[in-house]
């Protein structure tokens, strides 16, 4: 036997080099203690997208400037002979709007994917090309799949260097099957107006590939209040209290994230 075709079992009771080792990203499925651990890292990427954005960062001088140029209309506007109250956050964020868009919708994606791995969904695309994994690809394109559904295939197998999980493919789930398809939605466990508002910011980010193109947000026009308010707590509740559960838990080496206040 090659142990292109060994399992893992096989070739740690054959002491074999590399038997212990794992390739990084199929250890998600291995035990809770590294899916947690991936949970939080994929929150903390999210985290990091929110974070590098003018509309969070600098939400308070925005709302700021947004009461100067109510108050300025109330006043007659270009006719009360006022200067309009331009502002440096608002400039800053209307002059990186798509990258904004860009950067926030990276930050739900990420998460999403966090939430599907936290109920031991499988966040890789199954890979079609292999005809085990052929019929488990097809049901992929419409309901995540349990990693137990994953393993009653096959476990982990041995390269001769490392340990992987076969019929995974190096790219992971689609962000449109997150707001798109029903049986995702449903596994994520989100009320259906945040997955709507999610799915107007994937929307929203294709303009950065297509600008100038006019594109209908219609939750996120809907929502009752500056939609940043949503944003701050959605990223408070969801991505920092969460993680920082898991970080306490496992006493990871990481930092506790900081809410936005």
């Amino acid at each position: 036997m090659t142990t292109n075709h060994m399992s893992t079992e096989q070739a740690k009771h054959q002491g074999l080099p590399g038997s212990d080792v794992f390739r990084f990203s199929h250890l998600l499925y291995h035990d809770p203690l590294n899916r947690d651990a991936g949970v939080v890292h994929l929150n903390v990427e999210a985290y990091k997208s929110f974070s590098d954005t003018v509309l969070l960062t600098q939400r308070h001088a925005l709302a700021a400037e947004q009461r100067a140029a109510k108050e300025w209309l109330a006043a007659g506007g270009f006719a009360s002979n006022i200067a309009f109250p331009w502002g440096t956050a608002t400039h800053a964020y209307m002059e990186y709007v798509n990258y904004e868009n860009l950067k926030i919708a990276s930050g739900f994606e990420l998460h999403l994917k966090a939430r599907l791995l936290s109920r031991d969904f499988v966040i890789h695309e199954i890979d079609g090309r292999n005809p085990d994994y052929k019929s488990l690809a097809k049901e992929q394109e419409a309901r995540p799949i349990s990693k137990t559904e994953l393993f009653a295939i096959r476990s982990y197998k041995f390269d001769g260097q490392q340990n992987y999980l076969p019929g995974l493919k190096d790219a992971s789930l689609k962000f449109a099957k997150f707001t798109d398809e029903a049986e995702y939605r449903k596994s994520l466990d989100l009320p259906d107006g945040h997955l709507d508002i999610i799915k107007d910011y994937r929307t929203l980010r294709n303009q950065i590939h297509l600008p100038g193109d006019i594109v209908q947000s219609p939750n996120i026009q809907a929502y009752r209040g500056p939609i940043v308010d949503f944003i701050v707590g959605f990223v408070n509740a969801e991505i920092v209290a969460y993680s920082n559960a898991l970080i306490e838990k496992y006493q990871l080496n990481r930092s506790p994230l900081v809410p936005f206040l």
